[in-house]
């Protein structure tokens, strides 16, 4: 059997860089929130306190929710194996179901120079870890030989979803993790969370190595 494309990082594409639309200072407590907002719509798909942060509609925070599941199947590459639209369909749902069991929450905030530190505890996802030897004791290679390269990955990936999809029922999570992220003004009095440190708290929840 051919090796399959690892699936690692899935949801770094879905990185939300919000701005508050609030010019005229923020609080402790809007700090916690604003990270909590970013999180939030960014993994749950919940985009009240977004929209309140940054002033955009509900449609509009959708859309870029969307895009950003879409960006996701491109980055991990399935897009570019010729699976079925129905077996791609059935992925970027379940991404999105992943996206949805992410576990963290946010803790202490404290005033640093013209911003805030706000401390974020996260849970790594760790369900799919040894997925890629799973699939691969349970599909049978013989089948696959008189197949041709698109059916293979067919035969690959729907498995490989069977196994993900099961897993996702009861999720598991690694040892908690605290990480600190910067809330801080531009020139105009804008906040943001640099996107690095967005990255990071992403790569933490879902790390590579558990695909």
């Amino acid at each position: 059997m051919r090796r399959t494309p690892k699936v690692i990082a899935v949801l770094t594409a879905m990185i939300m860089v919000l701005l508050c639309g609030c010019g005229s200072g923020m609080s402790a407590e809007d700090a916690g929130s604003y990270t909590k907002s970013i999180l939030d719509a960014t993994y749950k798909g919940e985009f009240k306190d977004y929209i309140k942060w940054t002033g955009s509609t509900e449609d509009e925070a959708k859309e870029l929710y969307d895009n950003n599941l879409d960006a996701t199947l491109k980055q991990v590459g399935f897009t570019e194996l010729g699976i079925s639209d129905e077996l791609l369909g059935k992925y970027r749902q379940l991404f999105e179901d992943m996206a949805s069991k992410a576990k963290y929450e946010i803790g202490d905030v404290e005033e640093d120079g013209d911003g805030y530190a706000v401390e974020v505890t996260i849970y790594p996802f760790a369900s799919f870890e040894g997925i890629q030897d799973e699939v691969r004791n349970q599909v049978d290679v013989e089948s696959l030989a008189d197949k041709s390269e698109k059916e293979m990955y067919e035969v690959i990936f729907a498995k490989m979803y069977e196994i993900m999809a099961q897993k996702l029922e009861s999720p598991k999570y690694g040892d908690a993790q605290t990480l600190t992220v910067q809330v801080t003004p531009n020139d105009d009095g804008v906040y943001s969370i640099p996107e690095s440190e967005l990255t990071e708290i992403d790569t933490a929840m879902f790390p590579s190595d558990k695909f």
